[in-house]
């Protein structure tokens, strides 16, 4: 990869990442925006119990891959004429996070509102063991949307899923590696619980349709687009000495767009905010005061922060207030970039 050759080991960790970033940051005019809401989403915030070091490595990998920045490369995917879009999402590990991640769900209904706001047909696509709090989010937003509930091995369903959609969006979701495994962000197997939905990106990609991943940490569906770059530039973080199988953790599985964030939900939020920059319709922004209402109610709905495999207000190990944080800074990015120049006349 063309930044390997200059790398700086974070004092912390010994983790390499990219000191020449800046030459992916585009700030003609018409993208300042955009990468501002890159930046604000992917910074390195998870929680001790994650691996340390890893989003910028991980982001620079994907600007290699993209000529823009990223959360306008899915945002342009999205933004068409009505559609039917499907979105994959849903982790549920059973006694560890029995009824799933708050990772995931809570930001691809944030996503789907924004999308339902443009006309499109939203379907979701998860196992059965966690979709019921899918569902009440759902409800309790009032989006209208199809859910298709996924059991281990039912390929065909997926492929018939992936027939009636326009395009794909994977967000929080586990893809295969080398050898077909699903692994955690550690190095722990899913397969045996987990449903893995390859089949459903393989189908939209054999049939030519866009799809789009959002991820965190290189073992989600998505990371295939940067595989080849991420087990030189990551390599200790690919876990392979741990997986049994050898292959590691990070995904085979490509999109045509990988948008690499500080947790997947904040991937969310980004893009929700380039569609409204897209549309120069501040309205489909998420927002703090709502942010922090949808973590609370996972929290309600026993959804489980990964960071720490509690039932709490966080996500990945990042407090909810910080979360709201950074999503009322993409919203003011959003704003700031659609309000007339003023004068200043002094």
């Amino acid at each position: 990869p063309k930044f390997a050759a200059n790398t700086h080991y974070f004092r912390f960790e010994k983790v390499p990442f990219a000191l020449n970033s800046q030459e992916f940051i585009d700030m003609n005019s018409e993208n300042i925006a955009f990468e501002n809401i890159d930046r604000v989403m992917s910074l390195e915030l998870q929680g001790s119990a994650l691996p340390y070091g890893v989003k910028a490595a991980l982001y620079d990998a994907a600007r290699t891959v993209h000529h823009s920045p990223l959360v306008k490369e899915a945002a342009l995917i999205l933004n068409r004429a009505p559609c039917t879009i499907g979105i994959v999402t849903g982790a549920q590990v059973p006694d560890k996070m029995p009824l799933g991640e708050n990772d995931g769900p809570l930001g691809s209904v944030i996503l789907a509102k924004a999308l339902g706001q443009l006309g499109h047909k939203i379907v979701f696509i998860t196992d059965t063991a966690a979709a019921e709090p899918i569902k009440k989010l759902l409800t309790w937003l009032n989006i209208d949307a199809e859910l298709i509930r996924l059991e281990p091995n039912d390929i065909d369903t997926q492929k018939e899923a992936a027939k009636i959609l326009d395009v794909g969006v994977a967000i929080e979701r586990l893809g295969s590696n080398p050898n077909g495994i699903l692994y955690g962000a550690t190095g722990v197997s899913r397969s045996s619980f987990r449903c893995n939905t390859d089949a459903i990106f393989n189908t939209l990609a054999a049939l030519g349709k866009p799809t789009i991943g959002i991820a965190d940490g290189g073992n989600e569906i998505g990371c295939g687009k940067i595989r080849n770059i991420i087990i030189e530039t990551l390599e200790e973080f690919n876990f392979a000495e741990r997986t049994p199988c050898g292959g590691g953790i990070f995904s085979v599985v490509p999109t045509d767009v990988l948008v690499i964030a500080t947790s997947s939900n904040l991937g969310c939020a980004g893009v929700t905010a380039a569609l409204a920059l897209l549309n120069e319709d501040p309205s489909l922004c998420h927002t703090d005061h709502a942010e922090q209402a949808l973590i609370a109610k996972g929290v309600e709905l026993g959804l489980t922060d990964g960071g720490s495999g509690k039932v709490m207000a966080a996500v990945d190990g990042v407090a909810a207030h910080v979360h709201a944080s950074l999503v009322s800074i993409m919203e003011a990015i959003v704003k700031r970039a659609l309000t007339t120049a003023a004068e200043r006349n002094f």
